[in-house]
């Protein structure tokens, strides 16, 4: 999904703010694998608009590891009020499996980018598919 965020709210504080919401719009979309692990999931973020970049593996895109809680912050819901931030999740439509992405642990990609220009490694049908999924999701957010 997608984070809004307004004025001197920072990515962190944000991704703290929604992290309940967030973790349960991905217990929901994906009960079998992700309700399991209430309470123990990882978020992390990338910068704004970065969909391809990440489909396509970037190797200069790198992961950021958020956190539940902020040092120095005791009630983040009275540090970051509710209009001050946003949360658009993803959907998924009969039994579509959705965007997935492998990273290290310190964020970077597991596989080596995709260019269009290379001869050492095409995109596989299932990288194909991931990248049109991308690809129509931004025509249809676009045109709404």
């Amino acid at each position: 999904g997608k984070i809004a965020r307004v004025g001197d709210v920072t990515v962190e504080k944000a991704m703290a703010r929604l992290w309940p919401m967030i973790e349960e719009h991905s217990a929901r979309l994906r009960p079998a694998d992700l309700y399991p692990k209430w309470g123990k999931l990882e978020l992390w973020v990338t910068p704004g608009d970065s969909e391809l970049d990440v489909a396509y593996c970037k190797p200069e895109l790198q992961f950021v590891q958020m956190f539940r809680e902020i040092d120095g912050v005791e009630d983040i819901s009275k540090a970051v009020r509710n209009v001050e931030i946003g949360f658009q999740g993803e959907l998924y439509e009969n039994n579509e499996e959705g965007f997935r992405t492998v990273r290290t642990a310190d964020g970077k990609a597991v596989k080596p980018a995709v260019t269009a220009t290379s001869t050492d490694r095409q995109p596989s049908e299932a990288e194909m598919d991931e990248l049109m999924e991308v690809l129509n999701s931004q025509v249809e957010a676009s045109s709404e």
